[in-house]
């Protein structure tokens, strides 16, 4: 099996299949069902990124980004172009006194 930096430089990938490629191979991939994955597919298409998978006993939520947009997939695969979700900001490291 290619390694997907052997893939990414593949010259007859198009760039849509590099994108792809490359959100195979982030470190939530692994955390996706399949129907996450195949959703997923159709979305790194039009650019989405992978944000993180969020678990819980009995379901499973990717959240994916584009721009400012946020879209979930569930566990069935069934994509939500309004969900509603609010991120945590990241804040600065506290300074030591």
């Amino acid at each position: 099996m290619m390694q997907g930096s052997t893939l990414n430089n593949h010259p007859l990938l198009s760039f849509e299949d590099r994108r792809v490629t490359q959100a195979k191979s982030g470190e939530h991939w692994d955390r996706l069902t399949n129907a996450q994955r195949f959703a997923f597919y159709t979305l790194a298409k039009l650019g989405y990124q992978l944000l993180f998978v969020r678990r819980t006993p009995h379901t499973s939520t990717a959240i994916v980004k584009q721009e400012e947009q946020l879209v979930t997939i569930n566990d069935e695969g069934d994509i939500d172009f309004n969900p509603n979700v609010v991120l945590r900001e990241r804040r600065p490291p506290r300074q030591q006194l």
